[in-house]
């Protein structure tokens, strides 16, 4: 292990890339050339590159900023990005039962391509491509989740951690998703049951374990679990409901005070033993579904 070790993932991690882009708008090749545009030969489609970054599309800046918490989140991303994902650790209500590591770790990640759909600001392994519509430092390609510029089937697997739930149409997210998978590839997803409304930027649908089966009709279910326990979502809602009857009908008050109830955070520990209860999908936070494409 030496000191350059973290900057030989992310070459490596270009060059693969490199060999599976593809245009967002025809799926034919990509090339990147020297220049900072890439431009496809077959239909004229152009991206950017930015040092490492490569740039397909997005949000742009007024989406980011229409919600007044979305704002606030965004400012926090962009100035205290590598802090971001820690903070949200320890300050969420949310806890969420770690199986994402485990995942990845299934995968020969010096072999196999896996992407973070959505990641935000979070680079959990220097192998793992980082897919988002926001231009944080540690994504890899900016772009719509619904038009990944890569080639079909060049992924063996993916994530997509709290995402769906944000998007007006998860099945074409979905449907990408079962594009990007060789066959064989799986997919873990996240998705919110029992958590209050939370643009990012938008917030647009949630999900039970029972409806979240029937949202990959393509792939083949191989386990759905509780993602994060019922405690975790009676936390985030009492949250809620004490900034709003401390706040008297005041916006100004209810955004001043629900920092304050972060207090109460820690309690989401209890999700240690609920969230294993034979009951906790009734009142679960959010489920983690497993597919596999055929």
């Amino acid at each position: 292990m030496t000191g350059t070790l973290a900057t030989v993932p992310a070459a490596d991690r270009q060059a693969r890339l490199a060999e599976v882009l593809a245009c967002p708008a025809c799926r034919a090749p990509l090339r990147l050339g020297d220049g900072a545009t890439i431009a496809c030969a077959a239909c004229g489609h152009t991206g950017r590159r930015r040092g490492g970054q490569l740039t397909f599309g997005g949000f742009e800046s007024e989406e980011l900023t229409a919600d007044a918490l979305n704002r606030v989140k965004e400012f926090v991303k962009k100035r205290f990005n590598r802090a971001y994902p820690t903070a949200i650790k320890v300050l969420s209500p949310v806890m969420d039962r770690n199986l994402i590591m485990p995942f990845l770790r299934s995968f020969d990640l010096d072999r196999d391509l896996v992407a973070d759909f959505g990641c935000g600001t979070h680079r959990r392994d220097p192998r793992v491509i980082c897919l988002d519509g926001g231009t944080y430092p540690n994504v890899d390609i900016v772009t719509d989740l619904r038009t990944v510029p890569l080639a079909e089937g060049s992924l063996a697997g993916g994530i997509s951690i709290a995402v769906l739930e944000h998007v007006p149409d998860p099945a074409a997210h979905i449907a990408e998703m079962h594009r990007l998978l060789r066959p064989g590839g799986r997919m873990l997803v996240f998705v919110p049951f029992m958590q209050p409304f939370h643009a990012s930027p938008y917030d647009f649908q949630r999900y039970t374990q029972v409806g979240l089966r029937e949202q990959f009709p393509q792939f083949e279910v191989l386990s759905v679990k509780v993602g994060a326990g019922p405690t975790s979502g009676m936390l985030w809602t009492l949250q809620e409901w004490l900034a709003m009857l401390l706040s008297f009908g005041s916006m100004r008050l209810y955004r001043a005070i629900l920092p304050l109830t972060w207090i109460l955070s820690p309690l989401k520990v209890l999700d240690l033993l609920l969230a294993r209860h034979p009951a906790a999908a009734v009142t679960a936070s959010g489920f983690v579904i497993e597919v596999r494409k055929p």
